[in-house]
C-alpha cells in the first residue's frame, strides 16, 4: 500500500489569470481615451501596431491598441503568476477588483464617457 500526501493547492495561478485579463483591457481602455484626447498619440498608436499587423492601416490605430493590450496582459500575466503562484488568496476581494477593473475599462471604450471626461 502507497502513503497518499497530501498536497495543498492554492489558487494564486488563477487570480494572476484574471486579474491579468483584467489589467490588460484596463490598458487598452487608458490608451483609447488617450488616442480621444490627442492626435499625434493616436498616430503614434497606429505606427505601433503597422510594425506587426498586416494592413493595420486598414483598421487605424485598433491595431496599436490591440498591441497594448497583449503587452499589457502577457506582461502582467508573467509577472502575477510568478508572484502569486504558491498563494491562496481571497477570491471575493479578487472578483470585486476584477468586476471594479472592467467596469472602468469598459466606461473608458465608451464613446460618450470619454466625451463627458475630456470635455467634449
Amino acid at each position: 500500500m502507497t502513503k497518499t500526501e497530501n498536497k495543498i493547492i492554492t489558487n494564486g495561478r488563477a487570480i494572476a489569470a484574471i486579474l491579468s485579463a483584467m489589467i490588460g483591457l484596463l490598458i487598452m481602455g487608458i490608451i483609447n481615451t488617450a488616442t480621444e484626447a490627442s492626435a499625434d498619440f493616436n498616430t503614434w498608436v497606429l505606427n505601433i501596431g503597422k510594425l506587426w499587423i498586416p494592413n493595420a492601416t486598414g483598421i487605424g490605430p485598433y491595431s496599436g491598441k490591440e498591441t497594448f493590450l497583449l503587452i499589457g496582459w502577457l506582461g502582467s500575466w508573467a509577472l502575477l503568476h510568478f508572484t502569486l503562484r504558491k498563494r491562496n488568496i481571497k477570491t471575493e476581494i479578487t472578483a470585486l477588483t476584477f468586476i471594479i477593473g472592467i467596469a472602468i475599462a469598459t466606461l473608458l471604450v465608451y464613446t460618450p464617457f470619454i466625451d463627458l471626461l475630456l470635455g467634449k
